[in-house]
């Protein structure tokens, strides 16, 4: 009896929470009704939903359906955006691959090429997770492809338990961070205050995919020196079969990533090639599926896609009427207004974003925070493709954090381990990926500095008709500053035609003096005149 009383104590006090909040106001009622829904079980769309048309109708007093076109309006506006149609297929080639034999392929060339180093197999394993994850795109895939082989393998090996099963959760988190990424994908879509270019993204996210993979590969050497792990003898042999036989599976990043940046297509088109590679190579090649099984797959695809897009239009709308209610605006002034350095708006920023990793997956951040946070880190000079990966990278670590971290609930069905084995297996891995996001956030070289070397060329570089550069594309401080001196001048201008104006009308007042006074000097000399007249005569 006391157990049933203590589970149902939770339900009451949110039913109290829930019944109090509208006595707070219009917040108090918006919240209260999200909450309502959350606990009813309603999916992210219905949350979202909620969130936005109450808003709408308690703040920007829309009463009439017919205001509500706004919606409507996010439906067009996605179906205007080209880049949309890479996230299905992105999504469609990762499943199949997830399904096939790609993951073991790429395990096994991992181990034969680094797997006879101290710690090896631990780095093989980082290895294979960065390959799958240039494949998938998709960190949950990730963790689950390669840590249902390489988790035991890791145990039987001699590794801890506890490090084997956070160092593979924590690998796999770099499924969003290196390309093709389907945050990377939709970042460029929610983020309306500048034009970014996917590709370029792309690009910028291999720096910080190798300063993550890094240091995990790094604390793996150093693990299997300190717990005196074996290791294989390196065969040249053993490598040459493991890269026969997972040629097709390596040849993938290749041919997509390498398809992007030499020009032959861009990321919408390589999408579409990256299905049709998966389905020819899984099916026919390696013989791991079926022809029949596709289309399963596909629909399961596509049902994610139907609650994705509507996810999509609800979050454009919520950023519309931020817009219309000058939330973001507000925002910058009240940042600016606390004067605060470059460097401390960074911190504040990791933070922040931090922080709203641990409560909401990425994509859902992404749809609610890069509307609000982008204008902000524009006005204090932080580059939007550098605040993208940014955003991206601390949700990255977000998988890793409770209460919501996704990659600790995937690891904990996986190897079938309650959650709070997994949270403090990654909790080591979580302080060294803390170490790579510093490091990315301080020195945008690394990832925007690597994509313009990449791209070829400054994205904000301007060129003429003849393709000679005619200089770059101001940033938001010249803008500025070019204002504050077009105002300048525009002021020194006005002063300059008041004296002017001034003088004419001097000259004009003396000369109608003039005027007056010459009349009358001719009437005074008229009788002289008449004198001189009368005397000749």
């Amino acid at each position: 009896m006391t157990a049933v009383r203590e589970r149902k104590l939770p339900f009451f006090i949110i039913m109290a929470i829930i019944v109090f909040l509208p006595f707070l106001g219009k917040g108090g009622l918006l919240a209260a009704a999200i909450i309502g829904a959350a606990l009813v079980g309603s999916p992210l769309f219905v949350l979202i939903g909620i969130a936005t048309l109450g808003s709408l109708f308690l703040w920007s007093g829309f009463r009439d359906l017919t205001q509500f076109t706004i919606v409507i309006e996010g439906i067009r506006s996605l179906a205007d955006s080209p880049t949309l149609l890479a996230i299905p297929f992105f999504i469609m080639s990762g499943a199949v691959m997830s399904r096939g034999q790609i993951s073991q392929r790429l395990i096994d060339f991992a181990h034969a090429f680094i797997g006879w180093v101290p710690g090896g197999m631990a780095m093989s394993g980082v290895l294979a997770c960065m390959l799958f994850a240039a494949i998938s795109g998709s960190s949950p895939a990730t963790v689950v492809a390669i840590g249902t082989m390489m988790g035991p393998a890791l145990i039987a090996e001699g590794y801890r338990e506890r490090f084997s099963h956070g160092l593979l959760t924590s690998a796999g988190s770099l499924g969003i961070l290196i390309p093709p990424s389907i945050p990377m994908i939709v970042y460029p879509i929610v983020n309306q205050t500048a034009v970014i270019e996917v590709e370029r993204l792309f690009a910028s996210g291999f720096g910080p995919g190798l300063v993550m993979g890094s240091i995990l590969i790094g604390y793996s050497f150093y693990q299997g020196i300190v717990d005196k792990v074996p290791t294989s003898p390196f065969k040249f042999k053993k490598l040459a079969a493991a890269a026969r036989d997972g040629f097709w599976a390596l040849m993938f990043p290749i041919l997509i990533l390498g398809g992007i940046y030499g020009g032959i297509f861009n990321a919408v088109e390589a999408s579409a090639v990256s299905v049709a590679y998966a389905v020819v190579v899984e099916v026919w090649l390696h013989r791991a599926l079926k022809l029949k099984a596709i289309p399963g797959i596909f629909g399961q695809t596509g049902v994610f896609l139907g609650s994705f897009l509507v996810i999509m239009v609800m979050a454009l709308a919520l950023g519309e009427f931020f817009e219309k209610e000058e939330i973001p605006a507000r925002m910058v002034e009240w940042i600016q207004s606390k004067d605060l350095a470059y460097w401390q708006f960074l911190l504040l920023l990791n933070a922040l974003l931090l922080a709203v990793g641990m409560m909401m997956d990425i994509l859902s951040a992404m749809f609610v925070f890069v509307p609000l946070l982008a204008p902000i880190a524009a006005s204090m000079g932080v580059d939007p493709m550098h605040f993208g990966i940014i955003f991206i990278v601390n949700l990255e670590i977000g998988y890793l954090t409770p209460p919501v971290g996704l990659n600790l609930f995937v690891a904990s069905a996986l190897y079938g381990k309650g959650l709070g084995h997994i949270i403090r297996s990654v909790a080591p891995f979580v302080g060294l990926m803390l170490i790579g996001l510093a490091i990315i956030t301080w020195y945008p070289q690394v990832s925007i500095g690597l994509g313009n070397a990449i791209m070829g060329g400054d994205p904000k570089e301007m060129v003429d008709e003849d393709g000679k550069s005619v200089g770059g594309m101001p940033t938001m401080e010249e803008m500025m500053r070019e204002a504050a001196m077009a105002e300048e001048e525009g002021e020194d201008d006005e002063e300059v035609e008041q004296l002017l104006d001034d003088e004419d009308e001097a000259a004009e007042e003396a000369e109608a003096e003039e005027t007056d006074e010459a009349p009358d000097a001719d009437e005074g000399q008229e009788p002289d005149e008449a004198q001189e007249t009368d005397a000749t005569e």
